[in-house]
């Protein structure tokens, strides 16, 4: 499938918006995309361990078609990728880092972009994250949240795809782990109430769609926190079409706000066995959006064994949206369960579906 890829810069963006659009379009909502997200890619620890017996490809075999099929596929990339950089002062069990060959295997499996605006990304420094941003860039993946210095790491990415602009932006609330943070040198982009709704609503006047990734929320807590649900309404309220979150390492509800999704967590999804429950049970999210607007969200239940996503279905699928509607109760969402899979449509779906 042609995809086609730039990152913004002022008036560069807009000439590249011209020149990398497909012919006709005027960039007002194109064809129907298919848009999936999944949540946190850890692979290190006992994911490496699996790699090195089963090889890059093995976490993905189960689910790469779906995101090959899809015309954007996004993930949380939850460590560097380098064998370079000096690991940062904190507690050695925490501190991670993936070998540079993953880049081609989360190529094959069919990832657009991943987000590096985590606490993780420079656990190996600047030079480690300088690394990862090489290696994603070489096998044509576009890295978002981080980059060279503060102002490339807070600059949105735009996919153009038939017809259809999308465009990213990435934040984490926590700040890089043990690590001094210098403007001038690489780093993540984070929270920062006051500049947040001008980037957004800037980001959003160059797209048709805006996604906003947020790296956010307590650990292993199924339920989002008032800060999480502030920084979410303040994305919505500045322009983000979708919003979706990640690091609690479990599912957190999904909310419909002034029409637009808020995915509070996706849960984990490349990661190794954790003690806390609901660790090992997350979702695919299969995003339909058309004119500037979704339109279905398809929710895919999934396991994780030994370190690999399998989607599921049957009681297992069940249990795990019928936990997944639980965390949405009071957020005004509607997951209708149906043939192992969760089922969101927007009003004007919904009202041509009766």
């Amino acid at each position: 499938m042609e995809r086609k890829y730039w990152l913004a810069m002022p008036l560069l963006a807009l000439l590249a918006l011209v020149l990398l659009l497909p012919a006709g379009s005027e960039g007002n909502g194109g064809e129907p995309i298919t848009l999936v997200a999944v949540g946190d890619i850890l692979l290190d620890r006992g994911v490496r361990r699996q790699l090195e017996n089963h090889g890059y490809a093995y976490p993905y075999l189960q689910v790469k078609g779906i995101f090959q099929e899809a015309d954007i596929a996004f993930a949380n990339l939850e460590c560097p990728l380098t064998t370079g950089g000096v690991p940062v002062l904190k507690d050695r069990a925490l501190i991670f880092c993936g070998d540079p060959e993953n880049g081609a295997a989360l190529r094959e499996a069919g990832f657009t972009l991943l987000s590096l605006a985590n606490n993780h990304s420079m656990d190996y420094g600047g030079e480690g994250l300088s690394a990862t941003l090489a290696v994603l860039e070489e096998n044509g993946i576009l890295p978002l949240g981080a980059g060279r210095s503060a102002a490339e790491a807070r600059q949105p990415v735009y996919v153009g795809v038939k017809g259809n602009i999308i465009g990213f932006l990435g934040y984490s609330l926590f700040p890089p782990e043990g690590y001094i943070v210098l403007p001038r040198h690489p780093q993540v982009a984070r929270v920062d109430f006051e500049r947040m709704p001008a980037e957004i609503a800037a980001a959003g006047e160059n797209c048709d769609f805006l996604v906003v990734s947020f790296h956010w929320g307590r650990e292993y807590d199924y339920y989002a926190s008032e800060q999480q649900r502030e920084l979410a309404y303040l994305a919505v309220d500045s322009g983000a079409e979708l919003v979706l979150g990640h690091h609690p390492h479990v599912l957190q509800g999904i909310e419909l706000y002034r029409d637009k999704l808020i995915f509070y967590s996706l849960g984990n999804f490349v990661f190794d066995r954790q003690i806390q429950p609901g660790t090992d049970e997350t979702i695919i999210l299969e995003l339909s959006v058309h004119g500037g607007e979704w339109q279905e969200a398809i929710i895919i239940p999934v396991k994780i064994e030994n370190a690999r996503p399998r989607p599921v279905q049957g009681k297992e699928g069940k249990e795990i949206l019928q936990k997944l509607q639980k965390y949405s109760r009071g957020l005004n969402t509607s997951l209708v369960i149906q043939e192992g899979k969760g089922y969101l449509l927007n009003e004007t779906a919904a009202a041509n579906s009766r």
